[in-house]
């Protein structure tokens, strides 16, 4: 079996646009990735575009073999749209080697080392407040959630952040009950100061972890964080790609939990090396995923091989999530079942991404109500 071609589609939906890959081979077996990378979609396309002639004639079988040469064989150490590139070919390999062999991936991957994946969704369905989507999650069977930061027409205020993001977590724990697991995405915008305010808040409410709480790759202000035992859990991960990324947070002791995303770290494949890594130190792993289906897909698979996962980001994004999926990962409960179809166990409607192109996403600059950036 050699790959034939390699095509890509991006698909405008409200708040994103993904990027799907699509490799055929000369035996009509073909698999799906997903590369969405906000905001770069042009170059992750490009980058697709230049990896291609590593591709046509290989056997897509040998996945270790064509990410070693991709990842290596250009001088410079890839940049963050090449990782995603990387990532949404893996994942397609991945799918047409585990249509190959007539086997779900989480099997070639080792097989599950649980029966289910239990998912938790985030603020995406345009409800007035986070108690209101909390609420409803809760309603479809989620048993934790996410939300965080909300910038004003002012601009963002960092203590009355603090303020604000404390009395929802309480409305959500008043409303829902001390069962109900919360997680606080803080987008890297709080000082360490602002964080052990935050923390002393939230004691005593059910919160999973903070998230990305300060500024990316401040290793020293997260250790102190950690130090400090602020009494919740740190994560972060998101921003990180490869195993070299993580690679310092880990020996650092930088982060409670890490949270890898299976479309810009390498795909799958590396996306179970770090898992790997993060087990020697007793770190969980909880996959950042808020992006398309394929991405829940392929990371349904590499949990559910992973002994140290912990809970997977799942985003509702508008209807097209599920319209664009002739079949895919079911959902039940707050759950995603594991699929027992070969490969990842998706497949998309082509049409439907043709009648949604890309479109620009807005600009995202974030200023504080004197005008200045934050750090993040």
């Amino acid at each position: 079996m050699r790959i034939t071609s390699v095509k890509t589609f991006v698909m405008g939906v409200p708040g994103r646009n993904w990027t799907f890959v699509k490799i055929a081979t000369d035996e009509g077996i073909y698999g799906w990735g997903e590369a969405t990378f906000e905001w770069h979609e042009p170059a992750v396309v490009e980058g697709i575009k230049l990896l291609t002639p590593f591709l046509i004639g290989q056997d897509p079988t040998r996945i270790e073999r064509i990410w070693q040469t991709i990842f290596r064989h250009h001088w410079w150490r890839l940049s963050v749209s090449m990782t995603s590139a990387l990532s949404g070919i893996d994942q397609a390999l991945w799918d047409i080697t585990g249509k190959a062999f007539g086997q779900p991936v989480y099997r070639l991957l080792g097989g599950a080392c649980q029966d289910r994946i239990r998912l938790y969704p985030r603020v995406d369905l345009g409800l007035p407040s986070p108690i209101e989507e909390a609420l409803a999650a809760h309603a479809e069977g989620f048993t934790a959630f996410k939300s965080g930061v909300e910038i004003g027409p002012n601009g963002f205020d960092e203590k009355e952040q603090v303020r604000q993001i404390a009395a929802d977590c309480a409305g959500i724990e008043k409303a829902l009950g001390k069962d109900f697991e919360m997680m606080l995405d803080l987008q890297a915008v709080f000082s360490y100061h602002s964080i052990v305010e935050l923390a002393e808040r939230l004691s005593g409410l059910n919160i999973v972890w903070l998230e990305e709480p300060v500024p990316a790759l401040t290793m020293e202000t997260m250790t102190r964080l950690i130090d400090a035992d602020v009494g919740i859990k740190l994560a972060l991960g998101e921003r990180l790609c490869s195993r070299w990324g993580f690679k310092e947070v880990l020996e650092k002791k930088a982060a409670d939990i890490i949270q890898p995303d299976v479309c810009h770290t390498g795909g799958i494949s590396e996306l179970r090396r770090i898992g790997a890594y993060a087990e020697i130190f007793g770190v969980s792993v909880a996959p950042h995923n808020p992006v398309g289906p394929v991405a829940m897909a392929a990371s349904v698979h590499a949990a559910a091989a992973m002994p140290n996962f912990l809970i997977l980001e799942y985003c509702r994004r508008s209807p097209l999530f599920h319209q664009v999926q002739k079949s895919g990962i079911r959902i039940v409960r707050g759950y995603a079942e594991l699929p027992e179809t070969p490969g990842l166990g998706i497949e998309l409607d082509e049409e439907l991404i043709a009648r949604h192109p890309y479109r620009p996403m807005p600009d995202r600059l974030w200023t504080r109500t004197d005008g200045s950036i934050p750090m993040v």
